[in-house]
């Protein structure tokens, strides 16, 4: 190292340190202007300072600031370009070169570590609230960027986008490992994910099941002893166990759901709750989160026969709610008016529309409270005893809104509010429970011809 080099770079420190003065700066000025051949290493010492600036800052956040005081204070007021312009018509080429870079250094390499991060990321966060993760997280390397390793969270909600196109809603606590953009291994707490059509194939897996997507909407929770429970709001999903079982693989549709012991062994899930946005749900009975007029439901359907819950929404019933679990029906009110004011933000069960046809099909609904207990019935179809007996006709009618008949029909579509596309009509029945009881509902008769399966709903008495 020569003297002019090794002056170069005592400067520099003092420049980058912000301790230089008045005659430093112009020797700098001046020693580079002589020496241009110098700038070569002028510039990679101010990379290796920024370099360094990162390494101990990983948030990114900082940018080094270089004092803007190496320009010479007479210089007219203007634009850092313009000034770059005019001193390059000075000969001022690699002393100017050197000053931007210093100034642009940080933001140069911010954006080359960014950069990277997006290339090993393979999710990024695009939501959290009230997110408190573990000190043994190693898959977030910034608030944004989710990179292959452990997730654990100790409460809040996260949100995380795959590069495959999936998005997963964790709600804490929740421990897993993210594996890649198609792969995630949850080791305990509650996973949502939904799947594009062009990312089949994202899993979840837990200690003892792979949860395929097939294009869907479902939920997967690991629990501590080691069961796990599937639910499919939309669309298939197989599950292969990872334990032996006598069940190699099992495909689920929308509304069904099961929950897996640690042998592999599959029992239906009669019940989950959910908020009337699909935001929070659960499978337990009932979560802290739910207020409603349902203690419980089950009926007598062996669960090798059927996989399918039922769906309660505490407020859930309005205009365009489901009223279905497995395909895509709408109830509405009659008019623009919408649905009666005493139906409006009721307790209700999404109920199985395939069950209209089950002649020996007995429901047990179980009150929280006492409350007022509404059917809602087909008014195509005549009303079973067990309606008549336990119920009185309010005279006031609702409507169903059947959207389309299968997947790719475009005959029909789904209205949006009260009045619109109204293909059948349901009478309301009503029963008032002044204690918490247990009502026992039946089947909606032997009658052959078309129909629709009954709905229920249910308000507090005050």
């Amino acid at each position: 190292m020569d003297a002019a080099q090794s002056k170069l770079f005592e400067l520099l420190d003092c420049i980058l340190d912000k301790s230089y003065n008045d005659q430093q700066q112009q020797e700098f000025i001046q020693l580079v202007d002589r020496n241009p051949v110098l700038v070569e290493s002028l510039v990679e010492q101010i990379r290796t300072h920024s370099l360094l600036q990162w390494q101990c800052d990983q948030s990114g956040a900082a940018i080094p600031r270089v004092p803007t005081a190496i320009f010479p204070l007479n210089m007219p007021t203007e634009s850092l370009p313009n000034r770059i312009l005019r001193m390059v018509a000075k000969r001022w080429m690699w002393a100017a070169a050197a000053v931007f870079l210093m100034m642009s250094a940080g933001l140069g390499w911010y954006k080359i570590r960014q950069a990277n991060l997006s290339q090993l990321a393979v999710a990024e966060v695009v939501d959290s609230n009230l997110v408190i993760l573990s000190e043994s997280c190693s898959a977030l390397l910034d608030p944004v960027h989710v990179v292959p390793g452990k997730l654990e969270m100790k409460s809040g909600r996260l949100t995380l986008r795959f590069r495959s196109g999936a998005t997963m809603w964790v709600s804490g606590p929740a421990s897993m490992r993210i594996v890649s953009d198609m792969l995630v291994k949850l080791d305990q707490g509650q996973a949502t994910a939904h799947v594009p059509e062009w990312a089949h194939g994202f899993s979840i897996e837990t200690s003892n099941v792979n949860v395929i997507d097939l294009g869907t909407k479902f939920g997967v929770v690991a629990r501590p002893g080691g069961s796990t429970d599937v639910v499919v709001f939309e669309g298939q999903v197989d599950l292969l166990p990872t334990v032996p079982s006598a069940v190699s693989q099992k495909r689920l549709s929308q509304g069904e759901g099961v929950t897996v012991d640690n042998q592999g062994s599959m029992d239906r899930i009669t019940e989950v709750r959910s908020d009337p946005h699909g935001d929070n749900w659960s499978t337990q009975s009932p979560p802290s989160w739910s207020d409603t007029t349902f203690k419980s439901i089950h009926d007598n359907i062996p669960s090798a026969d059927s996989p399918t819950y039922y769906q309660i929404t505490p407020h859930g019933l309005e205009d365009d709610c489901k009223a279905y679990v497995e395909c895509p029906h709408e109830w509405n009110g009659l008019t623009s008016d919408g649905l009666p004011d005493f139906l409006l933000h009721a307790d209700y069960v999404r109920t199985c529309n395939d069950y209209r046809y089950i002649n020996n099909l007995v429901i047990t609904v179980q009150l929280a409270r006492p409350a007022i207990v509404y059917v809602l019935f087909d008014r195509r179809v005549k009303p079973p005893d067990w309606l008549t007996d336990q119920f009185e006709n309010t005279g006031i009618d609702i409507g169903l809104d059947e959207g389309p008949w299968w997947k790719g029909d475009t005959k029909h579509s789904l209205g949006v509010g009260g009045g619109e596309s109204i293909d059948r009509i349901f009478s309301v029945w009503r029963r008032r429970c002044e204690t918490p009881e247990t009502i026992t509902l039946g089947a909606m008769g032997t009658m052959k011809g078309a129909r629709a399966m009954y709905g229920i709903a249910a308000t507090p008495l005050d």
